[in-house]
């Protein structure tokens, strides 16, 4: 490559592979997948690594919106889903204006809202809620928007909010887009209800999906804003601080702000975020719920700012909230952030927001978020977790699993108190679904992984075993391979065996120590498959498959070189001294899987967690007694005797690791 072009790389006119895959939402290795079977075509390469044009880019990610590509026809990717869907979690469930949404969402039979539609029924609500909060009583059979166009209906001073809403609507007229809009809205009659944020669940149930997924919104349910700030107790914390400086950085309409009104006065509340009608829908929200509050005050305190681009010092006492996740940033930005934050790398959003709020926040305010689990422990949050652990004292992690709408991603409510000092163990406060417990002893803080879900007495076993037993690990002296990727299951995946097919495992099909029947197969032609392993892991004379998606480990012996797909992984071991059997045994064991629970919380068994179990070292004698144990599980006849030896096993496997009988019988407790 010339000069010139080497400087148009330096210049990042031109994207890399990796840069193109975090903007598809896809991973570098399916990407590359894509690059071998000629579904993507770089404009240049450089030292041997393939880099794409910004206009390439643009023209690939239009042909995906618009449905042109065949690329991604067959992959699930919610940045190109469209539509609208009510949410329904979000508002109590004993709400009354449910079932009136749902109402609307029939007459609107699944179809989009222009953005000018969707402002129109937003603006008939807030006519509707303005009016019931100031007992202004109107037999209108029609809509009150068309009579508040009309001059019937004042409501100053909140006019000009009503106006920035409807925008270009403001006009009465009967255009064909506004007679629609009043059919959809005649009849529909909204309930005002204090610290109910209707309007947010109406922009969230008609906005565009593929819109909201791109940017991260994922309103908070109500009932988890309350837990939040039921976790909050400011009033506590905070004391003879007050009048307090409360800051969402990411108020969407206002969900969180809206309850807060309910004990802080509109002085102590600011709130911003990058969409400006949401911000429109805040204001809205915070003018009906505190009538006191003058306009002026209101527009000062909520604002369409970027938090992550403000280099603005004003600080707050408390930042709460819930970040995006996993939002897209435009090239150009997400450029700007990567250089600006210690956290950039990782291209997560709620990163960020931790990051700047931890800049913003005084010393011995506090932090509160809504943020996925994987924060405490995925590999690619270590940054973060670097400085949280330099710089605050978690109080409370409340563990609420999956509480937002269609999206299957564990949450957390994470409480902290910025010190300044290092972060210690003692005295957090832990929630789980059916256990609450404080930790009274000191731990071991790692940014590898911030494993605080355990009470004392776990944590005591997990630390005598670590103390104890003499171990060895799979890193580095592992294969693993994962299952193959087809691209297309309907196209490869048959359900009769012919001459030219084989059976193809996948994770349903695998059981602790053995394989099911499988029933369905494949013609093994990688040329056309989106991604493989090498076929010698395949055909390995003997290997070990497990599941992939599963929050137990699911560990069966394969001695028929036999394929897997992509739910079926694959390992093989090469431990010096170390028979394969043996390596199944013990992964399948009760205190493998306290091990791994308890170190890491995860629905995917990935292979950086698999690598840092602790295997046992054993005299031969012992390792021959567990492999006889292993084969008479492998060749049991039925479960019952299955079970049996593996109880056998069990046992001389917790004693491998250093359990004394006490020990054993709890961790047999816990998985019986």
């Amino acid at each position: 490559m010339d000069p010139k072009e080497r400087s148009k790389i330096n210049q990042e006119e031109i994207i890399s592979i990796k840069e193109f895959c975090h903007i598809l939402s896809v991973s570098e290795a399916t990407g590359r997948n894509w690059l071998r079977l000629g579904k993507l075509a770089p404009d240049r390469e450089w030292k041997g690594k393939p880099y794409f044009s910004k206009e390439y880019v643009r023209k690939f990610l239009s042909e995906l919106k618009n449905g042109d590509s065949n690329v991604l026809k067959n992959r699930r990717n919610k940045k190109y889903i469209s539509g609208s869907g009510v949410y329904a979690s979000y508002l109590s469930h004993s709400s009354e204006n449910i079932s009136v949404i749902c109402d609307l969402a029939v007459k609107l039979k699944e179809q989009t809202l222009s953005e000018l539609q969707l402002r129109e029924i937003l603006g008939e609500c807030a006519l509707q809620l303005f009016c019931q909060r100031e007992g202004k009583e109107y037999d209108f059979t029609d809509n009150y928007l068309r009579h508040y166009q009309q001059g019937e209906i004042n409501l100053e001073p909140y006019d000009g909010f009503i106006e920035e809403l409807l925008g270009e609507n403001m006009t009465p007229g009967g255009s064909e887009v506004r007679q629609k809009t009043e059919a959809l809205s005649a009849g529909i009659h909204y309930c005002l209800k204090q610290g109910e944020d209707l309007l947010g669940m109406l922009y969230l149930s008609f906005r565009n999906l593929g819109v909201r997924k791109a940017s991260g919104a994922y309103y908070t349910p109500a009932h988890i804003v309350q837990k939040l700030l039921k976790r909050l107790c400011l009033e506590e914390d905070l004391t003879g601080k007050q009048p307090l400086k409360i800051l969402d950085p990411c108020c969407g309409t206002g969900n969180f702000l809206l309850q807060l009104s309910r004990t802080w006065h509109m002085e102590e509340l600011y709130g911003t975020d990058i969409d400006p009608l949401a911000v429109q829908i805040a204001r809205i929200n915070l003018a009906i719920a505190c009538p006191e509050a003058p306009v002026s005050l209101i527009r000062e305190r909520i604002q369409v700012r970027d938090f992550l681009m403000e280099r603005d010092q004003e600080h707050y006492d408390v930042i709460l909230g819930n970040p995006p996740w996993g939002s897209s940033q435009e090239f150009v930005r997400k450029q700007f952030l990567k250089e600006r934050f210690f956290t950039g790398k990782s291209g997560e959003a709620y990163d960020l927001f931790l990051e700047q709020s931890l800049q913003r926040i005084k010393t011995g305010g506090i932090i509160a978020f809504v943020l996925p689990e994987a924060v405490l422990y995925v590999k690619s949050h270590r940054q973060i977790r670097e400085l949280l652990a330099e710089q605050v004292q978690i109080q409370s992690i409340t563990y609420i699993g999956n509480v937002f709408h269609q999206v299957q991603c564990p949450a957390i409510i994470l409480k902290m108190q910025k010190t300044g000092r290092p972060l210690t163990a003692c005295g957090m406060q832990i929630y789980k679904e059916q256990q609450e417990f404080e930790i009274t002893g000191s731990r071991i803080v790692d940014a590898e992984c911030f494993n605080f879900h355990m009470p004392d007495e776990e944590y005591k076993i997990l630390d005598q075993i670590e103390k104890r037993a003499r171990v060895v690990f799979l890193k580095g002296q592992a294969d693993f391979a994962m299952g193959i990727v087809t691209g297309n299951n309907k196209k490869y995946i048959q359900k009769q065996k012919t001459a030219e097919n084989e059976i193809v495992l996948k994770g349903g099909d695998i059981e602790k120590y053995v394989i099911r029947e499988a029933r369905q197969y494949l013609r093994y032609e990688p040329q056309y498959f989106q991604q493989t392993a090498p076929e010698s892991c395949y055909r390995a004379e003997e290997k070990l498959f497990y599941r992939f998606i599963c929050k137990n480990l699911v560990f069966a012996y394969d001695d028929r070189q036999r394929l897997s797909l992509n739910s079926c992984n694959i390992l093989i071991s090469h431990i010096p001294g170390m028979d394969m059997k043996y390596i199944l045994a013990v992964l399948n064991s009760r205190t493998a899987q306290f091990l791994y629970d308890r170190k890491f919380c995860s629905v995917k068994v990935l292979r950086s967690y698999l690598e840092q179990l602790p295997i046992p070292v054993v005299s031969s004698t012992e390792q021959q007694e567990i492999i006889f144990l292993a084969e008479k599980i492998l060749s049991a006849p039925n479960s019952e005797i299955r079970r049996q030896y593996y109880n056998e096993a069990d046992r001389s496997i917790a004693s491998a690791y250093g359990l004394t009988e006490a020990e054993y019988c709890k961790i047999c407790k816990w998985y019986p």
